[in-house]
């Protein structure tokens, strides 16, 4: 309500007689227990929302009884609750500016044509302003939609629900069987040439049948669809149609199921296109029901199933909470809040907020919607940088003034020329100088702890490894693994018949040619001597290596420590060629960890390491100190385990060209670590690691994280 009941500018609009258009119908709504009026134009398709007190003015409207009239009639019937006459004229200039209502008065031809042409205008900057959603309306599809409106009753009904959760959890249940097949080398076969010519082909005609389910969901429960075309997503074409007609639909569950519905028929083709792709063999047609399985369930799943994006999972979230324009009311009541609290306006700033619990979902979705948005904005921008530098910069200038600069005018422009501020500046200018400093404190003078968390795992050094010299089946495990051992003490027993015969053979042939060598040294034959003695050399040089080789089928422990075996339980028997690592001996403190860091963060653990700390997945419980001891030169692709791969449960994504060993997609950085304390370990251990860096403000954290991606995806 305004402070007075009375306007001065109340004589030019009293004897006004207004009326609703014809083509303007009221729709009663219950909104979180609360009923609401919602004003539905057929001419020009919006729905505008009011309430029970508004509408005991738009209601009297017949143009037979003038303004003035209507509002003492509104004043018996509400009370103490009747609108002022500012609220009145308020009420009167809404309708007039969305053409729902006329008046006693001869038209303005010519104020009539100016609004039209705003009107396009404000559409055609639109599209400049969002220059990755364009639309571009086609056609009127309620003729073909009316002369087929029998198959709506055929797709929303409950045995069509029935069969529909049948499928998709068949469907589910086959992904997750096939799940590595599915996902086998996926980038590769994404981004394949002749794939994306396939993506391209199937992407519209999905979507087609994504917009005929809206469009059959509303004919089901008696709306009309005046409106189809064509939006072009990122420069992708993609069908639209504009389902607004169910905001009339009395039922939340009917408006909800025509939002939904175009998610539950991509599900729908998904679950076929899965059936398609288990039932055929490779080729053409498996790499059309792949694509249309990958379009159906991942795109849905970010982008229409997503809600924090304005797409279908929005309007069916929005009217599952009850909460019309719940985007729009989010950021008034981002906007109230400041208002109230920051500002301190107190009664004289208005909540969007109207039923209980309304104002808690609103900031929620304010704050997550704006978060998602600037990341999947920014994602988008330099997805299209990397293919076109400079509409790529433009559509970031473009974005940043949208997310950022647009807000930041209207709120420049509010501070300026709102009354209310006029008469607080003092206390806004403070206000708001209080939270610039704030969010700069926090940002740049403030530090906060910083640290680095990578994967590892448990090392040894080099001298503590036992590596087999010679090959052998294993005969006999002489120590039990986890034991003490001292230097030189034999750890197992290993056979090799065939070289058993080497020996015998080089032994014999040794012999051999030791009698010859006499013979002809006896003959007084120089020149055979020569030669039989050359044959001896290298037949001792043979013999000596065999004789080696079947030494080394003992192995002995290379130092005093704790033996440790990397073989299988049971190895006995077991053929082990030469160069096998068979396991450690090391002492208490002579365990290492060995990390892989990415490039985004050699530099701080490089420059500026205060502490280091590792926990064992073995005993994860239980916190480890660490100094860090060398650095692995340069930067390489092979990681030290496959555990610290993401298939392996780390951080690292391998690169799907190379099947043969766990080469990382990327480049990595590896350190070794040397852990303190007397514990023993299990070499080859998952290992979790943390470097402690000296405090920093975060925002210069996010400054050097924005350049990073910069010069990474731009090589700006």
């Amino acid at each position: 309500m305004s402070a007075s009941l009375f306007s001065p500018s109340w004589h030019r609009v009293a004897d006004l007689k207004p009326r609703l258009r014809s083509h303007v119908i009221i729709n009663r709504h219950v909104f979180r227990g609360a009923v609401w009026y919602v004003i539905q134009d057929d001419a020009t398709g919006r729905y505008h929302r009011f309430t029970p007190q508004a509408y005991s003015l738009i209601g009297l409207m017949d143009g037979r009884r003038s303004l003035d009239d209507l509002w003492h009639s509104a004043g018996e019937q509400l009370g103490d609750e009747m609108p002022s006459q500012d609220e009145v004229i308020q009420l009167l200039s809404q309708l007039y500016r969305v053409d729902a209502i006329q008046t006693d008065i001869i038209p303005d031809i010519a104020e009539l044509n100016k609004r039209q042409r705003k009107e396009k205008q404000n559409r055609l900057l639109a599209a400049v302003k969002s220059p990755l959603a364009v639309k571009i309306p086609l056609l009127d599809p309620e003729p073909f939609l009316a002369r087929t409106a029998g198959l709506s009753r055929w797709l929303y009904n409950p045995l069509s629900g029935l069969i529909w959760l049948l499928c998709v959890g068949w469907a589910l249940g086959q992904a997750a069987y096939h799940w590595p097949q599915l996902t086998e080398n996926l980038a590769d076969r994404v981004l394949a040439v002749e794939n994306l010519f396939l993506i391209w082909l199937v992407y519209p005609l999905v979507k087609l049948v994504h917009e005929f389910g809206h469009a059959y969901a509303v004919k089901r429960w008696g709306g009309e669809v005046h409106e189809m075309g064509i939006m072009f997503l990122i420069f992708m074409p993609i069908p639209y149609v504009d389902a607004s007609a169910s905001a009339a639909f009395h039922s939340k569950y009917q408006r909800m199921l025509v939002s939904a519905a175009g998610i539950l028929i991509e599900a729908f083709i998904a679950a076929v296109a899965m059936w398609v792709w288990v039932s055929v063999e490779p080729g053409v047609v498996r790499s059309v029901a792949f694509n249309t399985l990958l379009i159906s369930g991942v795109s849905t799943l970010l982008f229409n199933g997503n809600p924090l994006l304005r797409f279908d999972a929005y309007y069916t979230l929005a009217d599952f909470l009850e909460i019309p324009n719940l985007a729009s009311r989010g950021t008034r009541q981002v906007a109230w809040l400041c208002k109230r609290y920051m500002l301190g306006f107190g009664d004289e700033a208005t909540s969007p907020a109207y039923g209980k619990g309304e104002g808690r979902w609103l900031l929620i979705y304010a704050l997550a919607s704006f978060v998602y948005r600037v990341f999947i904005t920014f994602t988008i921008v330099l997805f299209v940088a990397s293919e076109l530098f400079f509409v790529g910069i433009l559509l970031a200038l473009l974005a940043l003034y949208n997310m950022f600069g647009k807000p930041l005018v209207a709120m420049l422009k509010f501070l300026m020329t709102d009354k209310t501020v006029r008469r607080q500046r003092a206390r806004v200018a403070a206000g708001v100088a209080a939270l610039l400093v704030a969010v700069w404190v926090l940002l740049f003078i403030i530090p906060l702890p910083k640290m680095t968390v990578t994967h590892g795992v448990v090392w040894a050094p080099d001298e503590a490894r036992i590596i087999t010299a010679s090959n052998g089946f294993l005969q006999q495990l002489v120590v039990a693994p986890g034991s003490m051992v001292s230097a030189g003490e034999t750890l197992l027993v290993s056979q090799n018949e065939t070289l058993d015969t080497q020996v015998a053979k080089f032994s014999g042939r040794l012999k051999e040619l030791l009698v010859l060598y006499q013979r002809a040294v006896a003959d007084e034959r120089q020149n055979e001597a020569g030669i039989l003695a050359e044959e001896i050399a290298q037949a001792r040089a043979e013999l000596a290596r065999s004789l080696e080789e079947q030494r080394e089928l003992v192995v002995r422990s290379p130092a005093a420590g704790r033996y440790q075996l990397t073989l299988p339980v049971d190895p006995e028997a077991r053929y082990i060629p030469r160069g096998t690592l068979l396991g450690y001996v090391l002492q208490p403190g002579e365990y290492q960890v060995r990390a892989a860091l990415g490039q985004n963060d050699i530099e701080a653990v490089r420059s500026d390491v205060r502490a280091v700390t590792v926990r064992v997945a073995e005993d994860f419980d239980r916190v480890v100190p660490a100094r860090l001891i060398r650095e692995v030169p340069s930067a390489q692709r092979e990681l030290p385990s496959a555990a610290l791969a993401v298939e392996g449960g780390g951080l690292f994504a391998l690169d799907p060209a190379n099947q043969q060993a766990a080469t990382a997609f990327e480049p990595v950085f590896l350190v070794d670590l040397q852990l303190t304390g007397s514990a023993a370990y299990r070499v080859g251990e998952r290992a979790y690691v943390r470097f402690e860096h000296s405090p920093e403000p975060v925002g210069y954290r996010i400054y050097r994280s924005l350049r990073r991606i910069l010069l990474r995806e731009l090589e700006f």
